[in-house]
């Protein structure tokens, strides 16, 4: 193993090594002795070649290929996010596991050491010289039993199924039916589903509680992640706001794509708060808490460097350019620094009712330090309702108490609801469309229909659906 000097000379591997260490078990991100041993064995600079060591241990995502555009293909997730994976997957010595999205190999050699003595990893890469890199990169750092395979990670590999746990490090829509049924019973899938069409992501611990459930009764991950591509390759939508910035939303929101394009062409126009924050505060979930509480379209803005340092465009650097837009007009969360560490919460906006729509989204914010500054999500997925009648047209949701998230594969009612009505449990109404494909003898979630998600604890549970499509025939 090559341990070298960085090329300032004054720090090698392995004490850039035990320095990320610290810093991720002082933040909260290693929690268990077995992901901290994993993360003080793996030498990060063999699977980087070419990367400075100090790059190499920070604490940043490093993209390492992107498209013709320049959008990135592939890259070494942040070891703070890794690191809160592996405690969500908690894989045990001897077990089997299935890792979509190869990339530098770094999480399958991790992987390794902690399903050591007596376990099995397998990693799969669509692109060929992505899963030469990552093969090439665990053999230079020792990890030759790792199984390198270049395929579509949504059709998994059957071959050596059944898997105990899965790990997906690709942004995904749904859960494919391979990782289903090549899911051991009692098994675990980690996977980032994105929850809004726009790319907001949050990662999941699913546990197998029968053939046709998963269930998560852990807090969602906050994280980003190149999407999947392959056969469960989704099409993004965006409007372009200039040569270097693009809103992402949700096309089903119909928005008015030429009015938005020029919004940029408006004066800019700021509110601010007085809600001050900090980088360490737990407020990841914010943009969450304002894409359910928003009365209108959320999005997430794309700025490029251009754009970002020349002030065009200057979304707070957490939250990922959460927005909310009207008609040709959008207004972003924003920071402004007010010293020692802290920051000032506020709304920029941009087009003909900037300051209508700022000042809504100051109110989101004034609302959300009001409630508490929530933050912790609780998704869950109802039952397909049961045939509702005249005297009882609204039946609960389960309490969220029993489990935070539900998706499964259910038999569906006799008779399919076009529409029903839940009650919150503590005095909301919220209407939930239902679907028009509960015909099915069988069928599963689609997780893309995830509408909305409440961050009240256990206060409320509600989801909005388009309709869900059948699978497993008729």
């Amino acid at each position: 193993m090559n341990d070298s000097q960085s090329e300032s000379g004054t720090s090698s591997a392995p004490v850039l090594r035990e320095q990320l260490v610290s810093t991720l078990e002082q933040r909260g991100h290693i929690r268990s002795a077995p992901v901290a041993h994993a993360f003080h064995t793996v030498p990060r600079e063999q699977f980087l070649p070419g990367v400075d060591l100090e790059t190499v241990y920070t604490r940043r995502q490093i993209v390492t290929k992107r498209d013709p555009s320049g959008a990135a293909l592939s890259s070494a997730s942040s070891p703070s996010l890794v690191a809160d994976m592996l405690e969500q997957l908690a894989p045990q010595p001897g077990h089997r596991v299935l890792e979509i999205g190869a990339a530098t190999g770094i999480n399958a050699a991790l992987l390794a050491e902690l399903t050591s003595p007596g376990g099995r990893v397998v990693t799969i890469e669509l692109d060929q010289d992505l899963a030469d890199g990552a093969r090439a990169g665990l053999d230079r750092a020792g990890y030759d039993t790792v199984k390198v395979i270049c395929g579509d990670g949504a059709l998994g590999d059957p071959d050596h199924a059944p898997y105990d746990w899965i790990i997906v490090t690709a942004g995904a829509w749904d859960i494919s039916a391979a990782w289903w049924e090549q899911l051991a019973d009692h098994g675990r899938i980690v996977v980032p589903l994105r929850v809004h069409e726009s790319g907001l992501t949050r990662c999941f611990a699913l546990d197998r509680t029968g053939p046709h459930q998963l269930i998560s009764t852990t807090t969602p991950l906050v994280c980003g992640f190149v999407p999947m591509r392959g056969s469960s390759e989704h099409i993004d939508h965006h409007v372009r706001l200039d040569a270097d910035v693009v809103l992402k939303l949700d096309a089903t929101d119909q928005p008015d794509r030429a009015a938005l394009a020029s919004a940029l062409s408006h004066p800019r126009l700021e509110r601010w708060t007085g809600i001050q924050v900090k980088d360490a505060d737990p407020i990841g979930h914010l943009d969450l808490w304002l894409f359910v509480h928003a009365n209108t379209p959320f999005g997430r803005l794309g700025v490029g460097d251009t754009a970002r340092t020349s002030a065009l465009v200057t979304p707070a650097y957490r939250w990922a350019g959460a927005a909310i837009y009207h008609g040709g007009t959008i207004a972003y969360l924003a920071f402004q620094e007010t010293g020692d560490g802290h920051h000032e919460l506020g709304a920029i906006a941009h087009g003909p009712d900037a300051n209508a729509l700022a000042t809504g989204l100051t109110n989101l914010h004034d609302q959300w330090d009001a409630a508490g500054r929530p933050n912790q999500p609780t998704v869950q997925e109802p039952d397909p309702p049961a045939a509702a009648t005249s005297a009882d047209p609204t039946p609960s949701l389960r309490s969220p108490s029993d489990c935070m998230l539900t998706l499964g594969r259910r038999t569906a009612p006799a008779k399919p609801a076009d529409s029903a009505r839940y009650r919150p449990l503590r005095g909301r109404w919220d209407a939930v469309r239902g679907s028009a494909n509960l015909q099915s003898r069988v069928w599963r979630p689609d997780v893309r229909q995830l509408r909305s998600l409440l961050l009240d604890g256990d206060e409320l549970v509600t989801t909005a659906a388009r309709p869900r499509r059948p699978v497993d025939g008729p």
